[in-house]
This record gives C-alpha cells, structure tokens and sequence, in this order.
C-alpha cells in the first residue's frame, strides 16, 4: 500500500505542475493575443483620416522618428487620429490651439485604456475557467481511479493498476 500511496503523492504532484503551467501558458497567449489586438487596431487608426478634437479630448502623442503621430481620445471613449505627423511644438500647440485639448500625453495609449473592452474580460476570463476546470476534473478523475485501487486492495491484498 505504501507504494501505492507515493505513486499517488507523485501524480497529484505532477496534475498541480501541469495545471500550473497550462494556467500560465494560457496567461500568456491572452497575453499575445491582447497585443495583437492592440496593434491591429492602433494600425487601423493609422490608416484612418478622421480626427475629432473637443475641449475634453486627450491627445496621445506617439514618437515616429522625429515627428509624433497623434491619437485623441474624446470623453466617450472614441479614438480618431491626426492625418498628418506633428513635430513637439505642434503638439504642444494642442493646448492652447483653436480647440484646446484637455491634456496632451507624449506615450502611446496603452492596451487598458485603448482596445481592451468588457467583452474581452469576459472572453480572457472564461478561456481561464476552461483551462483549470479541465484539470479540476483530471484531479476527481484521478482521486477516483485511486479510491477504487484503495478499495480493490482492501478487499483482495492485491493491487491492480489499470493504464
């Protein structure tokens, strides 16, 4: 019975690993996923021409080069994009221009605050759900399959491994 019970210890041991890293593989692919959705979508607002500026917009100034690319972000979460490259002092013109932005930012918006939507919290969560609900129920399984080969050994001295 002894052996029986380190062979147990063994597979509950090697089940947590295997959960552990599938949990982290899978946090990792949400991971590069987001980023490529962030990036598809960063490109398309590139390619865009429309830009709207309202006394409650921020502008995102992006680096390229020496000029900056211009990402404003309205109060309603609508993102439009300058056509043109700005130099620094174009956008720090921003502020006090025509229609004066609420703040100018000299980053690319990040993931949070740019493509990341409820939906995708959703989504992120329930792959993760999926992912660790497989292996809570490779553990019943597993305590299972061993409680029948405790039982068949208390019952006949024998022990009976089925692969």
């Amino acid at each position: 019975m002894e052996f029986v019970e380190r062979m147990k210890k063994r597979e509950f041991i090697e089940m947590a690993l295997k959960t552990a890293i599938a949990v982290f593989a899978s946090l990792i692919a949400i991971t590069l996923m987001e980023g490529m959705i962030y990036g598809i979508q960063l490109k398309a607002l590139r390619n865009s021409s429309a830009s709207m500026v309202t006394e409650q917009t921020v502008a995102y100034c992006i680096k390229e080069d020496d000029k900056y690319f211009v990402v404003y972000s309205n109060e309603n979460s609508q993102w439009t994009a300058s056509k043109d490259l700005l130099t620094k002092e174009q956008c720090e013109a921003l502020k006090v221009g025509s229609v004066p932005v609420k703040e100018v930012i000299y980053r690319a918006p990040n993931a949070f605050e740019f493509s990341i939507t409820p939906v995708h919290y959703v989504v992120m969560t329930v792959f993760v759900l999926v992912v660790i609900g497989y292996f809570v129920y490779r553990f019943i399984a597993l305590g299972k399959e061993y409680k029948k080969i405790e039982e068949n050994y208390k019952k006949t001295g024998t022990i009976e491994l089925h692969v």
